[in-house]
């Protein structure tokens, strides 16, 4: 005779909360992917790799760097980098230091292109988001966020 064991009611809620958080991701993806094809005719995951280019200093970054900040192999990097190259929005050189890395840095063009995406974001994704939820919720939304990175942030994903 097996064991029976009965579903607790924390299981079923934890379900339902991931659940919703996985949904919840797939529209955001989805959402951030049509809104950067639209406004900039841009991937969402080659747009990922311009953000970071803003962001850092002097606009540039190694390509093991952005590799390692996003999860990505070294050869989607690379190809994702030969594409923007080729549409004028990065630059590819090698790192002063060191004989086989390479860099990218985000031209001015490429910088319009952020500039025009995230004004994008913000107005159509990000306010209409936060807009629908209270102080106290927004303020646990970023909790849970910046947890939910310290967490995942730690994983080996390669």
């Amino acid at each position: 005779m097996g064991i029976v064991t009965k579903r607790r009611d924390d299981d079923l809620d934890r379900d339902a909360v991931w659940h919703d958080l996985v949904l919840a991701t797939h529209l955001l993806e989805v959402a951030l992917e049509r809104q950067s094809q639209r406004d900039g005719d841009i991937a969402h995951g080659h747009f990922k790799v311009l953000v970071l280019l803003n962001a850092a200093e002097n606009q540039t970054l190694g390509l093991k760097t952005i590799a390692g900040m996003l999860c990505f192999s070294l050869s989607r990097v690379s190809h994702t980098i030969a594409v923007l190259e080729r549409q004028g929005l990065v630059t590819r050189g090698r790192v002063p230091v060191g004989r086989r890395a390479y860099e990218a840095t985000l031209t001015p063009q490429g910088r319009l292109l952020v500039v025009r995406v995230l004004r994008g974001q913000r107005k159509e994704i990000r306010d209409v988001l936060l807009d629908s939820l209270g102080d106290a919720d927004i303020a646990a939304l970023g909790k849970i966020s910046a947890r939910v990175v310290e967490v995942l942030d730690q994983r080996d994903y390669s």
